[in-house]
């Protein structure tokens, strides 16, 4: 889920506009390291919108670098419309990868322990799914939103790693689409690495940068065949860009090993579950990934 940030500043999106106006509503950017090698990295590109993309000459991972400054980013991107009324329950599509999910989770959790911490919660559709098959779930995020206020869950406001939960601790902690937007990555995987106990779970969604979507779309850019060039890296809110490799890197950094990671293809009906789909998923070359490891 995304984060969301309510402000007073306009609310008008920055979305696909140009890159004179992006400059306009962010003007201050800061460099970044990276986080697993401690260096500085190389970039490789400037997208549509003037955002620049770097590349770690180490490890490979991919980032901003220099990034707008997160203060800005909250007024001026993850504002108050960033999450819709129609978020706050799951459509047909959302049901079927949440299920999904638990279902992958209970497969290597025992039957008794089912405690999830839902990072970046949102408008709260996948604690209403959780709750609903009989999970005890809460969630946290930068400004909690009145659709997850409504569920009853216990939720948390602010960054993960600045929450204390007490002695509270969690058979699974989840970042669905929300490690790409955090302030460093191997930090909240660190913080949830001590929320999490022994022996339990941690499941990370984000969008693949290795699907075979995506590279065809990267090629395009680099060849200059995209009137909006880099468009599908959504580098305005996507802060980090993983591959499997990487994402991996930084999970067992954070203290986690390896149970399982898939690209799984989000059909909007059974009926398009194609041929086509279904090689895509056996070659893991779709456009989102999932990964499942274990707090070590």
């Amino acid at each position: 889920m995304r984060d969301s940030v309510q402000s007073n500043e306009p609310s008008e999106s920055l979305f696909g506009r140009p890159a004179a106006e992006v400059a306009l509503a962010l003007p201050d950017r800061e460099p970044v390291m990276c986080p697993l090698c401690l260096q500085a990295p190389t970039p490789f590109a400037v997208d549509f919108q003037g955002l620049h993309l770097a590349r770690c000459s180490r490890c490979g991972l991919e980032f901003h670098s220099p990034r707008p400054r997160l203060d800005q980013l909250a007024k001026r991107v993850y504002g108050a419309h960033y999450h819709r009324p129609d978020e706050a329950r799951p459509d047909e599509r959302h049901e079927r990868h949440y299920l999904r999910q638990l279902q992958q989770l209970e497969r290597h959790l025992d039957p008794t322990h089912r405690r999830l911490l839902d990072v970046g919660c949102g408008a709260g559709a996948f604690l209403r799914f959780a709750l609903a098959r009989g999970w005890e779930a809460h969630g946290t995020d930068v400004v909690v939103t009145d659709w997850a206020k409504e569920i009853g869950a216990r939720v948390w406001e602010g960054e993960l790693p600045t929450i204390s939960f007490d002695k509270t601790r969690y058979d699974v902690v989840r970042f669905n689409h929300v490690l790409e937007h955090t302030r460093n990555p191997l930090d909240e995987l660190r913080r949830a690495r001590e929320l999490i106990r022994p022996g339990g779970l941690l499941l990370i969604g984000v969008p693949n940068l290795a699907g075979l979507s995506v590279r065809m779309k990267s090629w395009q850019s680099r060849l200059r065949l995209k009137t909006k060039c880099w468009r599908h890296y959504a580098a305005l809110h996507h802060l980090w860009f993983f591959t499997p490799e990487t994402l991996q890197l930084v999970a067992k950094s954070a203290g986690f090993e390896i149970v399982r990671w898939e690209t799984p293809v989000m059909y909007q009906s059974r009926s398009m579950a194609s041929l086509y789909g279904r090689l895509v998923e056996a070659g893991r070359w779709g456009g989102l990934l999932d990964l499942y490891a274990r707090a070590c």
